[in-house]
C-alpha cells in the first residue's frame, strides 16, 4: 500500500527586546518527514515569513498535482 509523505512546517516567533530588529522568526520545513528538515531559515520580516509559507504551500501543492 502506498502512502503519502507528510510534511511538516515549523515556525517558531519571538520578539527580542533591545534589539534594532526585535523580530526573530525560526523556520524549518520539509515535504517528507522521513527525510528530514531539507530548509531551515531565521528571518526579521514579518512578510518574508509569509511568503516562505506560501511558497512552502505552493511547492506541496505542485507536487501533489504531479503525484509524487
Amino acid at each position: 500500500m502506498a502512502t503519502n509523505p507528510t510534511a511538516l512546517l515549523i515556525i517558531r516567533a519571538q520578539f527580542e527586546r533591545d534589539t534594532e530588529v526585535p523580530l526573530r522568526v525560526y523556520v524549518r520545513s520539509t515535504n517528507d518527514v522521513s527525510a528530514g528538515f531539507e530548509k531551515s531559515f531565521i528571518l526579521s520580516d514579518a512578510d518574508k515569513v509569509l511568503e516562505v509559507i506560501r511558497d512552502w504551500l505552493t511547492r506541496l501543492q505542485d507536487l501533489a498535482e504531479a503525484g509524487v
